[in-house]
């Protein structure tokens, strides 16, 4: 299934840097994530390093896939590889738990990118050290737990903890957090323990966006976060281009005072909040809801052939690509030449 493509122009040969190690002290190999999960190669530029000054790495990454869209960005322009870790479980409560994969997000990472983006899954417990976080350029906190829905809930050392917040700090590192994928509250303590550092805060509670037309909802198997807070110019792309998106039972977040609130779910409580922070960015979301198949491009979802919810399926209603863009891009904004080439599911691209 191809969801849509993403792409990275790159050296003046118009191919790819190669991507750097995904090696380290992980007690894991990455399972699921580009081809054959894990890759080789030495060659990526830093995230630390200016694009425009960076030494050319040659034509081809380690596979041999070479680079198809065009550096377009200017003489000589060159652009890291965007490489992107989802640690933790998937969720397994979408609209239809016996059918509604949690893989749309990574198949839209990996698909029909020529091999210039990678994103790697890491679905058991990672050790967080310095030496695996720094391949990445952003990385995407899911479930953080042996089974996403009950547990055990994961806990970190304080090395780890450390080490994380460097990667942020002081390396320029993006991160995406996710929430909601567990009935039980404690749930948010792994990725409070890890974010800790920004003065962003998971709450115990469950929250749902309002219903603003049932037969979407009703169709959609989830209500619409609609309520985004465009103003703000920090934050105001992360809601480029988008109306809606499926949000369902997700945690309250608290902001502290230097972060910035994107979107409020029923009753006003935060349901997107990001905050830079030294070098890097936290991007805290209250839900889990846009990982599924069924929010993506209707895939699974069981009333996908029900005649009465024509024009009104997540496909019709839901700008989750865009929204993904829009959060990655802004975790990492040195992500230049980010690209989304597929007409599938139109993004709009800045």
């Amino acid at each position: 299934m191809v969801l849509a493509a993403l792409g990275l122009a790159c050296s003046k040969a118009g191919v790819v840097a190669q991507s750097p190690s995904a090696t380290g002290s992980a007690p894991v190999t990455p399972s699921g994530g580009g081809a054959g999960g894990g890759r080789s190669g030495t060659g990526g530029i830093p995230l630390g390093i200016d694009p425009s000054t960076a030494p050319s790495t040659g034509d081809t990454v380690d596979s041999g896939i070479t680079q198809a869209v065009p550096c377009t960005d200017g003489v000589g322009c060159q652009c890291p590889a965007l490489n992107v870790a989802v640690i933790g479980k998937p969720g397994k409560w979408g609209a239809n738990p016996a059918g509604d994969s949690d893989t749309a997000l990574q198949e839209w990472l990996n698909s029909s990118s020529a091999g210039t983006a990678k994103a790697d899954n890491f679905t058991q417990r990672v050790t967080l050290t310095p030496d695996f976080l720094a391949p990445y350029s952003v990385i995407i906190l899911a479930a953080l737990a042996d089974e996403s829905n009950a547990g055990p809930f994961w806990t970190f050392d304080d090395s780890e903890v450390a080490a994380f917040a460097d990667w942020v700090q002081n390396k320029g590192g993006g991160v995406v957090v996710l929430t909601g994928y567990s009935g039980n509250g404690s749930e948010v303590n792994a990725p409070n323990q890890l974010i800790a550092f920004s003065g962003i805060a998971y709450n115990m509670d469950g929250i749902y966006a309002d219903c603003p037309d049932w037969n979407y909802c009703g169709c959609c198997h989830s209500n619409p976060l609609a309520n985004w807070i465009r103003t703000d110019p920090v934050i105001a792309n992360l809601s480029n281009s988008v109306t809606w998106v499926g949000f369902d039972n997700g945690r309250s977040i608290t902001a502290p005072a230097d972060a910035h609130v994107a979107a409020t779910a029923a009753g006003g409580a935060n349901a997107l909040v990001g905050k830079v922070v030294g070098k890097g960015r936290v991007l805290a979301y209250a839900d889990e809801w846009i990982t599924y198949t069924t929010q993506w491009n209707g895939q699974g979802n069981p009333s996908a052939s029900d005649p009465t919810c024509a024009n009104h399926l997540p496909q019709d209603a839901y700008q989750t690509a865009q929204f993904w863009y829009n959060m990655i891009k802004w975790v990492q904004p040195r992500a230049t030449c980010f690209k989304i080439v597929d007409g599938q599911q139109p993004v709009t691209i800045w």
